[in-house]
């Protein structure tokens, strides 16, 4: 994990103007409805309905859940995902930027190495608004 993570850290790097010189986050893999909680979503429903893959808690923890395949490149994206933003948070970005935007950046980033990766992007086009126009009022 530590060398997937390390080469995810140098892709971001080169791809953004982050400072990607930081200590590794932790990995912990756990079942959706922990991932949910650790959100703040505690309703199963709801929990299933939001189709969280992943989620960073602002510390130093990046949670997967348990299902994560190690050879799988959609696994390795919401990796990504959740690594941009233990790194936007790393350096400082959240104290300035709405967290719409911080989503959607985070999503782009997926995106862009998903398409990278022969895959197909992941953002839904309304999906990018709505989290544009949370920012806005």
């Amino acid at each position: 994990m530590q060398e997937l993570l390390l080469s995810f850290l140098v892709w971001i790097g080169a791809n953004t103007d982050y400072n990607v010189d930081i200590p590794l986050p932790n990995v912990a893999f756990t079942d959706t409805y922990n991932v949910c909680a650790v959100y703040g979503i505690q309703d199963k429903g709801q929990c299933q309905a939001a189709k969280l893959f992943g989620f960073y808690n602002k510390q130093t923890t990046i949670y997967l859940k348990n299902s994560y395949k190690t050879n799988n490149k959609i696994d390795h994206s919401n990796l990504m995902h959740e690594l941009i933003h233990y790194v936007q948070w790393a350096n400082g970005k959240h104290q300035h930027t709405c967290l719409g935007h911080l989503e959607l950046e985070a999503y782009q980033m997926q995106d862009r190495w998903l398409v990278e990766n022969n895959l197909q992007k992941r953002l839904d086009p309304f999906k990018a608004v709505m989290l544009e126009a949370s920012c806005d009022a």
